[in-house]
């Protein structure tokens, strides 16, 4: 079975492991020609089976793996694979099809086979180690993203390392010890997009989707929004909004389909409950004399319909 000759932590045939034989490279390579096996990179490889069942985020996981394994020299993994390694949030579950590392500005290494090089300036402070793989710490990894990837996605990482109820440490951090760091950055390539990033982001943003929808709505010229506001209910506890704009008495609710129905979402209700608890709040909102301004992740692909939803609640735009 070649279920036998897998690593048990990462679930990868490794061909160069002290315990694999010529006989074991063989038969994965008869496995892989018959499709219960695939190899990732020449000498590692994983069933099928497994394959199927892991979740992108795994998969790419197994991929960044499968380089440290068959690199001469340990590699210090960065940018969106190290956001990965640090299980920082990404949209829509799409991770790059390529590994990057981070070499020294004078190294001749280059980008090829799957793998980005990137050079620049870094010491041992910038260097962590976690599930055995060498990685950028938290803070230089989300720099080194903001300065690189798509800005929305930027502010989606970095939301989720400024809340101290979502990154526990060594994720954890701040905007002023971000700024700092950047500062100390010896390449300036990339500083005005890290710190307009890093700015627009905010500690108290509770997920992916309502950080995608808040850089939608700055986009679109609409002011900028509190989250997580409090409201009293009046049968005891409170309520808190997704967004909000006191001075225009408006309520912004993103609504995701698994509000609805995930258990862990409906704490014990019926997805009918769920639906009708909702709507006992929304009526309290409005008692207040807000208007509830309502829209899906859909409406925020399309920016025209959430311009449409947002203005017909009164909101208006700053630009």
């Amino acid at each position: 079975m070649i279920d036998n000759r897998l690593d048990p932590e990462t679930g990868l045939f490794l061909v160069k492991s002290p315990t694999s034989t010529e006989s074991d490279s063989r038969q994965f390579r008869r496995e892989s020609n018959h499709g219960t096996a695939r190899f990732l990179r020449r000498g590692v490889a994983v069933t099928s089976r497994d394959w199927a069942v892991w979740t992108p985020r795994e998969r790419y996981l197994a991929r960044v793996r499968a380089v440290v394994e068959t690199r001469q020299n340990r590699p210090v993994i960065s940018h969106e694979s190290a956001a990965a390694l640090w299980a920082f949030p990404v949209i829509d579950d799409v991770f790059p099809a390529s590994v990057h590392v981070l070499a020294p500005r004078a190294t001749n290494l280059r980008s090829k086979n799957g793998v980005i090089v990137h050079r620049g300036d870094f010491g041992t402070a910038d260097v962590a180690a976690t599930g055995g793989i060498l990685v950028t710490t938290p803070e230089r990894t989300l720099l080194d993203i903001a300065r690189t990837i798509p800005f929305v996605s930027a502010v989606a990482a970095l939301d989720h390392a400024l809340n101290p109820d979502r990154a526990q440490p060594p994720v954890w951090t701040t905007q002023a010890a971000l700024l700092e760091l950047l500062q100390t950055c010896g390449s300036h390539r990339g500083v005005v997009r890290a710190t307009k990033a890093i700015l627009f982001a905010r500690p108290n943003a509770a997920n992916v989707a309502e950080s995608v929808s808040r850089v939608a709505i700055a986009q679109l010229g609409f002011p900028r929004p509190e989250l997580q506001t409090r409201h009293r209910n009046p049968r005891g506890g409170s309520y808190y909004t997704d967004f909000e704009w006191p001075e225009f008495h408006v309520v912004g609710e993103l609504d995701g389909l698994g509000k609805y129905v995930k258990p862990e979402y409906l704490h014990g209700m019926t997805p009918g409950d769920a639906v009708v608890k909702e709507k006992v709040r929304e009526d309290d909102l409005r008692a207040e004399g807000n208007t509830v301004a309502r829209w899906i992740p859909d409406d925020v692909r399309n920016p025209r319909q959430l311009f449409r939803i947002l203005t017909a609640a009164g909101l208006p735009t700053v630009r």
